[in-house]
């Protein structure tokens, strides 16, 4: 990867200009994007976070991205969910350090529910029986109607995407909507404290200079400012 002073310079002016330009927009203009698990209702969401990547770091299934300008002034930068690849880790949950994604448990979280398609299921369609889906889930959303078909149950059903993730056929018959977003209130008492992080990953533990080259590096990328070195 090409990095040099010129690439930390422009990314460093970026930062402070737009940090200035956030302020002098209202956040009821902003446009809605998926949040983290956890995350706060969108106004207060944008208030709270402080866009300082965390959560995005300690993610390991690469679900989290910075929101880049096209989410409009208000979202530049805030970390933005690919629900489809969201494995319910918590990591984001127990890292992020203002409360911008609520302190919750794993049954707290509500990001969708699946739908089960009769006419491809194995089961339904009666090719074979089938109950991958119905072992896959950890929430007991899904029960075997007669002992034999799946059916999701809704209220139960977070839209983890275990199921979809374990179905066996091409196009996935049973594929998770996310269409019930769970979203929060902030705490009473403002900004809450650093809460523990048992995401194996501790900020602050690394030297202060390579903990900063990695993270404009990281900001390079996300905006396309810094190009990755194709392989020889």
């Amino acid at each position: 990867m090409s990095f040099s002073r010129r690439d930390a310079l422009h990314i460093l002016v970026s930062g402070a200009v737009s940090t200035l330009i956030f302020t002098s927009f209202k956040v009821s203009g902003a446009k809605a994007l998926p949040r983290p698990p956890g995350a706060l209702i969108e106004p207060e969401f944008l208030k709270y976070c402080t866009r300082c990547y965390q959560c995005i770091d300690v993610c390991p299934a690469d679900a989290l991205h910075p929101a880049g300008i096209s989410g409009g002034i208000p979202n530049f930068g805030t970390p933005v969910l690919d629900w489809k690849k969201c494995i319910f880790c918590m990591n984001c949950i127990r890292t992020c350090p203002t409360g911008a994604i609520k302190r919750i448990s794993r049954d707290d979280i509500d990001i969708g529910n699946a739908i089960i398609n009769h006419d491809t299921c194995l089961t339904w369609s009666g090719q074979s029986k089938c109950d991958i889906c119905y072992n896959a889930c950890r929430y007991d959303a899904i029960k075997l109607e007669n002992k034999i078909y799946p059916v999701v149950l809704e209220d139960p059903c977070t839209g983890c995407g275990a199921c979809e993730r374990k179905c066996p056929t091409n196009p996935k018959s049973i594929v998770v909507y996310y269409d019930k977003v769970k979203r929060f209130l902030p705490p009473e008492k403002g900004l809450s404290l650093r809460l523990p992080d048992e995401s194996g990953k501790k900020h602050g533990e690394e030297d202060f200079k390579d903990w900063f080259v990695e993270r404009i590096k990281k900001l390079g990328k996300s905006y396309g400012i810094i190009k990755e070195e194709e392989d020889e």
